[in-house]
């Protein structure tokens, strides 16, 4: 009995050994896994906050990106306003005048005029003297300038907005304006084209071996004479002696009102005379000078222009070269001879003058018959018989050429009895109308002249 007991006894004990074994296990097992879950919670905190870090990196690569795009848009912006101003008609002097360039170098080079015709060369700022001296040999002097005048030239970096200028603020620059670099331009001209020939046996008798008939090309040539534009101006010498007044603004604004007005003249209202004012160039209002069949006058009667009718204004569309017509042509007029056009209807009441409310035309105030009208402030205003009162063709049809040539130039002497300096600006250009004498087919422009009675 006592044997069995002790064999219960000592199962019970191996019993408990094993039990509290196996319990120790479960804890080992139980440590092994809470301890990896904590190494798996460290390392996905870990990469948690590496992705946080890569997220923020991210994020500050956007926001210097999308400064970027800002300040990209802002800069498309100030440039959209900036050719919007110029469009709406914004003084070109003053856009001219916003260049730090241009201003300098329009001040080096009076500066520079005045320091060596009064051999003060010494005293020129020292900033001036080199701009100057480093452009001189860049440039090209014109022939037949006095040279006992001191002379500067303008820089052809500073021409671009010369230039430029210039061609906003004229007329001129709606025809067909380009840059030459020589005293005579040939401007080739087309009257005909070879003519064409089908071969093959379903042309009356000739087959694919068949002699192909020669064609002719027709045409000529006109010349574009480049001449001296001339603009004589007096500044004060005390102005010129203030070294704090800026000459910019006097200088580029006489040069450019002044040359605009002579470049208006010769394209519009030139009368082909040989002297100072019109020098030998046909203009615009005068085409029926230098080609007959580009007149278009308007019927016995309407000897002002609110008496002319429709059929006037549609004849002077089947004057012109028929091609002509899809070559984006325009109208020239003088704003008070549009302002009267506006009072002309057809029989069904319907204005001739259409504004650019009606019919848009970007950058033209309407338009007649389809086209756009430009006003020009130099053409003939003159309502009466016999007068012109609209041009009216191809703009390309007139070459306006303009040479990169630019000089000024100062004398003491013809203003020495108003204490008064004398400026001269020369500019190299010329103007010539494509077409040829008598030419029935070669029409880029067509006037309309009120009826003489």
């Amino acid at each position: 009995m006592k044997e069995e007991t002790d064999t219960g006894f000592e199962k019970k004990v191996l019993d408990g050994l094993d039990a509290q074994d196996k319990r120790i296990g479960e804890i080992k097992t139980e440590f092994r896994t809470q301890t990896q879950k904590v190494l798996d919670d460290l390392g996905r905190a870990d990469k948690e906050v590496k992705g946080a870090l890569e997220d923020l990196t991210k994020v500050k690569n956007q926001v210097n990106t999308s400064y970027e795009e800002l300040t990209g848009h802002y800069r498309k912006l100030q440039n959209a306003v900036q050719l919007n101003a110029r469009s709406s008609f914004k003084s070109p002097i003053a856009r001219a005048l916003a260049n730090e360039e241009l201003r300098f170098s329009l001040n080096a080079a009076a500066r520079y005029i005045i320091a060596v015709k009064s051999g003060e060369l010494g005293t020129l700022d020292p900033a001036y003297a080199k701009h100057v001296q480093e452009h001189m040999g860049k440039l090209k002097a014109l022939t037949g300038v006095d040279s006992s005048l001191g002379q500067a030239t303008v820089p052809t970096q500073t021409f671009n907005e010369i230039f430029d200028t210039l061609l906003e603020f004229g007329d001129w620059n709606t025809l067909g304006v380009i840059r030459i670099g020589m005293r005579t331009m040939v401007l080739p001209v087309a009257t005909a084209r070879p003519q064409f020939y089908w071969i093959g046996s379903m042309t009356g008798g000739t087959s694919e071996g068949s002699t192909i008939t020669s064609g002719t090309f027709g045409g000529g040539q006109v010349l574009l004479i480049v001449q001296t534009l001339a603009v004589l101006m007096y500044i004060a010498r005390e102005l010129l002696a203030d070294s704090s007044v800026d000459l910019a603004p006097y200088v580029l604004k006489q040069m450019a009102e002044s040359v605009a007005w002579g470049m208006d003249t010769a394209a519009f209202i030139g009368t082909g005379n040989a002297d100072q004012t019109n020098a030998g160039y046909v203009g615009l209002f005068n085409a029926p000078l230098a080609n007959t069949n580009m007149a278009t006058v308007a019927t016995t009667g309407n000897t002002t222009v609110a008496t002319t009718q429709l059929q006037d204004w549609v004849n002077v569309l089947l004057t012109v070269s028929p091609q002509v017509l899809s070559r984006k042509p325009m109208w020239w007029m003088h704003p008070q001879m549009i302002a009267k056009a506006c009072l002309i209807t057809d029989k069904n009441g319907r204005p001739l003058f259409q504004t650019w409310l009606e019919v848009p035309n970007p950058g033209s105030i309407g338009s007649i018959l389809g086209h756009p009208v430009h006003p020009t402030a130099i053409a003939p205003a003159t309502d009466g018989p016999n007068q012109p009162i609209a041009a009216f063709g191809e703009p390309d049809g007139m070459a306006v050429g303009i040479r990169e040539d630019l000089e000024l130039a100062t004398s003491d002497d013809i203003g020495f009895p108003q204490n008064l300096r004398a400026f001269r600006t020369l500019m190299r250009a010329g103007v010539k109308m494509k077409t040829v004498a008598a030419s029935t087919s070669l029409k880029p422009f067509a006037v309309l002249q009120t009826a003489a009675q």
